[in-house]
């Protein structure tokens, strides 16, 4: 049983978080010759204050997903900079 993990800065919507679950499985099928309910796939998402490389977190160099800087709903993610 593969079980596949990702690691993602918070932000992406649920259709895309959908869209990989579904490629990824396919992927993992067609590769490893698996059945699709055979395939674990698990998601973590977080925030840019949890994430840093070289010292600098997410948030202070703006790498946050594209969705992020729109925030959920349509409302602006407090600490999103556009790059």
């Amino acid at each position: 049983m593969p079980i596949i993990q990702f690691n993602l800065l918070e932000g992406r919507t649920v259709e895309q978080k959908r869209k990989l679950a579904k490629r990824v499985t396919e992927t993992v099928v067609e590769v490893l010759g698996v059945r699709p309910e055979n395939v674990r796939i698990l998601i973590h998402e977080m925030g840019a204050e949890d994430f840093s490389v070289g010292g600098v977190t997410a948030s202070q160099n703006g790498k946050m997903p594209a969705a992020s800087l729109n925030g959920v709903n349509g409302h602006a993610h407090p600490e999103a900079k556009a790059s």
